[in-house]
């Protein structure tokens, strides 16, 4: 899912993590074992967290303007993603503090 959301090829994923489309498309047919260096490549591959890679409450799927958030947001500087979520966090607050005063 997050090959697909990110755009990925089998064949763009392999090459960046060093492998073969055949062992990707192994791995997501669950026919490999996930082994953690398996993990870790990918998540490296796909600038994820390994968790991502096996949790369940991923979203089951991304739109345009997601997909157009996330690729500008992995744009920013660590700094700026940093200061971005402080300002998505205030307006989450915020928003929460509205409702609570109108329920």
């Amino acid at each position: 899912m997050l090959r697909e959301a990110r755009g990925l090829s089998l064949e763009a994923l392999a090459a960046a993590a060093g492998t073969s489309n055949q062992q990707i498309s192994l791995l997501e047919a669950g026919k490999r074992r996930l082994t953690v260096d398996w993990l870790l490549r990918i998540s490296h591959a796909l600038n994820c967290h390994p968790w991502e890679l096996v949790s369940t409450d991923l979203p089951g799927s991304l739109n345009a303007r997601d997909l157009r958030l996330l690729k500008r947001f992995q744009d920013l500087t660590e700094l700026q993603q940093t200061a971005l979520l402080g300002v998505l966090d205030a307006f989450a607050t915020d928003r929460h503090q509205q409702a609570d005063a109108l329920g």
